[in-house]
């Protein structure tokens, strides 16, 4: 009985120094391990007006490490497949800005007299709260009836272009895509490069996604000069489309006068 009894008392002994050795050892998860720092989107939500349905269109988001510790984003996910974003993978120095871009395809998503589409992708980084969102959002148009029974009554030879057509690289650098002076209360410029000879639309929506200006451009080569004088203060979208490329957008603002 009395051997029993000092098998048991070992035994508590034993656990009890187990039980304190894990109280004193302290945890380090992985997510204590990586330094908190804090992000700043300049404009977190986008507004690209209207587009035709299958039109894809790009929006570079602007943000800055505001925090006193590198930023690195782990992940980005749009709300659908239809948009994708693209993230920079190298940390972001305190202090620094980058860009993020996020694509968004239409295809299917439109109607006839217009179809609203507002989508979010979020951005999953080391700060406090993980996950920061954006938005982007317009309207997307559908072709009348008549117009897609047309086009499936084309010849096989133009249906064959098409494909070739689709099959190439469709989208635009936007680091070629300069607008300047950006703010400004006058004169915009619209500098696109290594488009020479190649013609398009430039449209401008303000912040409700209203168009205030649209206007055909027979070469691209040449600068674009837009008067925005009688512009309300506030930020406004350039939306381009360039033939065979998918449009893009970009954003200037009108400061307060």
């Amino acid at each position: 009985m009395i051997k029993n009894v000092s098998i048991v008392g070992l035994l508590s002994f034993i656990c009890s120094l187990a039980i304190g050795q894990i109280l004193v050892e302290p945890t380090t998860t992985k997510e204590s391990a990586i330094p908190i720092t804090t992000i700043e989107w300049h404009e977190p939500s986008f507004e690209f007006g209207e587009i035709a349905e299958g039109e894809k269109i790009k929006n570079v988001f602007t943000f800055t490490n505001t925090g006193k510790e590198p930023l690195v984003i782990t992940n980005a996910k749009g709300s659908c497949g239809c948009t994708v974003p693209m993230w920079p993978k190298e940390p972001i120095l305190p202090g620094a800005t980058a860009e993020l871009l996020v694509q968004f395809d239409s295809k299917n998503k439109g109607k006839e007299g217009g179809q609203f589409q507002s989508k979010r992708v979020s951005i999953t980084a080391n700060t406090d709260p993980v996950i920061s969102y954006l938005t982007i959002k317009g309207k997307v148009f559908k072709e009348p009836k008549q117009e897609i029974v047309f086009k499936k009554e084309a010849k096989k030879e133009e249906i064959k272009q098409a494909k070739k057509l689709a099959a190439q690289n469709m989208d635009v650098d936007s680091d070629k895509v300069l607008l300047y002076p950006n703010p400004t209360d006058g004169e915009l410029r619209v500098n696109i490069q290594d488009y020479e000879n190649v013609s398009g639309s430039i449209e401008i929506f303000n912040s409700t996604g209203a168009r205030v200006m649209e206007k055909d451009v027979q070469d691209f080569g040449d600068e674009q000069l837009i008067n925005v004088v009688d512009y309300l203060p506030g930020i406004y979208t350039v939306s381009i489309k360039i033939e065979g490329k998918n449009r893009i957008a970009k954003r200037f603002v009108v400061p307060q006068k």
